[in-house]
């Protein structure tokens, strides 16, 4: 779609106006823009990152999952913070993958950071509720076995 990449195209304008007015009207595009953005997220310009992640999370479509599960491990911590709340504002469908991230992501720091974002905004919404107690082990950087033992017991119960 053509529209979709002229909006884009502001997000590398320095002008923050400019910018917040091609995010409006991309996210009243709706799912179609999805695809134009994704390659967004690897921009070297932080700004540029942040409006593909905040656009994304507005728009808040469950295709943008993998994208914004992606994005909780981008080096700006802006970026991850939308990333969360994009993940929250879609809700129980971002659940199971938050928990499979968990599974196989390693021991990113960041990654760890985000979940326990996510999980703690999916509880404070009641789509979430913490039978195996995974929010604590994310706050213990130590028990990242536990954190694994309890994403698997969870992703079977959701």
């Amino acid at each position: 779609m053509e529209k979709i990449k002229e909006l884009i195209k502001s997000f590398y304008s320095e002008d923050g106006i400019q910018r917040a007015k091609a995010r409006y009207e991309i996210v009243k595009i709706g799912k179609p823009a999805i695809e134009y953005l994704i390659g967004l997220q690897y921009s070297p310009k932080v700004w540029v990152r942040w409006e593909a992640i905040k656009t994304l999370s507005q728009i808040a479509d469950s295709e943008s999952i993998p994208i914004l599960i992606n994005a909780l491990e981008n080096q700006d911590l802006d970026v991850r913070w939308l990333a969360a709340e994009g993940l929250i504002e879609i809700g129980k469908d971002s659940l199971k993958p938050v928990l499979a991230s968990l599974i196989s992501g390693g021991n990113s720091k960041y990654l760890l950071e985000g979940a326990h974002h996510v999980l703690k905004g999916l509880q404070f919404k009641k789509i979430f509720s913490d039978d195996e107690g995974i929010i604590k082990k994310l706050e213990q950087t130590n028990l990242r076995p536990g954190v694994v033992f309890a994403a698997k017991e969870l992703l079977s119960k959701y």
